[in-house]
């Protein structure tokens, strides 16, 4: 699956080179859309076998490689405009297409001859995808990847017209702006990922403390409106732009988190431990859930930023926030009320399974051995003996 969705990510970029060359008008537009559909279907069968991989057979902590697969989307971001924008200038249109997707096809290769084969268990988890629908904390959990897709894709298209048309600048430093943003949310993952792996049963709290933030950030952005007796109307590019600093750095909790209180939920609700066929069920539902928020996040935007104004928008995204930390915190509560684990427990691999489950002989008989002179030992005591079975059970110390 892995390379067959590579081959056929790589095909779209390459045959969507020659769209302009062939067509124009509406074969324009229906030619492009049923690429971008065939493109998307590889992309992902790419991201769910490639997430399932590293979880199965990387031996890291699943925070870890969820941490690993943002940190590579956050390079993308911060280094994939600005090298496309590089090809478009010194090659042109077609061949940026033409290069990008052959660097995908040629990846294939690779994967064939580096990626170790994942053997399939042969006993799946008897619930299937849809069952993880049935499961409330899934729910809210995949609604959160909604949101977060959602205000991503409001922010990118509010932004561009804050900083071209209001705030007087270009889309060169808007585009070093996005890099910057992006490579601190490069290094807030790896800060997130240490601290969510130090004190696994903060994970709960540090959804709801980083959706708080995040409202109380999103706020400053424009700023709001209901920030006019401070601001009185104005923006400020300065402003901005160090609070969109702030915003990515809680997005690296809002996007680790989720996944591994998924897949906690999942193993919780009798879906089978370290398996590669409950890994691909909860990356499928997280990506879905993903998708689907950047699929609708630029038709609602661009309806809500086009009626009301970038202002209100980001006023509106921040009472979805604050709303959503209630949400998760009060399901939080509800776990604990009913006795349900909250905190994240991380799958072990094989190896250490193996090394739990399976004892030498040798050091069997050896830790036998002793327990048998201590207890020799003890019994010859006799007088000890009579003295502790004289005295009351409930004195401890004596005990």
């Amino acid at each position: 699956m892995c390379m067959v969705g590579t081959l056929i990510s790589g095909s779209g970029p390459i045959l969507f080179g020659y769209v302009g060359a062939i067509s124009s008008g509406w074969s324009f537009l229906a030619l492009c859309t049923i690429l971008r559909v065939f493109a998307g279907a590889g992309s992902a069968m790419v991201t769910i076998s490639t997430t399932s991989i590293l979880l199965k057979a990387s031996g890291f902590q699943s925070t870890n490689v969820i941490a690993i697969i943002e940190v590579g989307t956050g390079m993308a971001f911060a280094f994939g405009t600005a090298l496309g924008g590089t090809l478009y200038e010194f090659v042109g249109y077609t061949a940026t297409f033409w290069i990008s997707g052959g660097a995908l096809v040629i990846s294939t290769l690779f994967t064939a001859v580096f990626i170790p084969a994942v053997v399939e268990e042969e006993n799946k988890s008897q619930q299937g995808f849809f069952q993880l629908l049935t499961i409330p904390g899934c729910v809210l959990l995949c609604l959160t990847y909604v949101l977060a897709r959602m205000q991503a894709m409001c922010r990118n298209i509010g932004l561009t017209e804050l900083y071209i048309e209001e705030l007087g600048s270009n889309p060169a430093v808007l585009g070093l702006l996005y890099a910057v943003w992006s490579a601190i949310y490069i290094g807030s993952c790896a800060v997130a990922t240490r601290l969510l792996n130090k004190f696994p049963q903060n994970n709960y709290r540090a959804l709801v403390v980083s959706w708080i933030l995040s409202g109380v950030t999103v706020l400053l952005i424009c700023p709001s409106p209901l920030l006019d007796f401070i601001f009185h109307g104005k923006k400020y590019f300065w402003l901005t732009t160090i609070d969109m600093a702030f915003v990515y750095i809680p997005l690296s909790v809002t996007y680790i988190t989720p996944f591994q209180a998924a897949l906690n939920l999942a193993e919780m609700n009798g879906y089978k431990k370290d398996n590669l066929h409950t890994y691909g069920m909860v990356t499928g539902l997280v990506n879905g859930a993903m998708s689907l928020g950047s699929t609708v996040g630029p038709v609602i935007s661009g309806v809500i930023i086009e009626s009301t104004g970038f202002g209100w928008t980001t006023t509106y995204l921040a009472f979805t926030n604050f709303v959503l930390a209630l949400f998760i915190g009060c399901y939080s509560i509800y776990m604990r009320i009913t006795g349900q684990p909250t905190e994240v427990v991380e799958s072990q691999d094989n190896e250490e399974v193996t090394e739990e489950a399976v004892y030498d002989t040798e050091k069997v008989d050896n830790v036998r051995e002793v327990n048998e002179k201590i207890i020799e030992k003890y019994l010859k005591h006799e007088d000890l003996t009579k003295v502790y079975l004289q005295q009351p059970a409930s004195d401890s110390s004596t005990k």
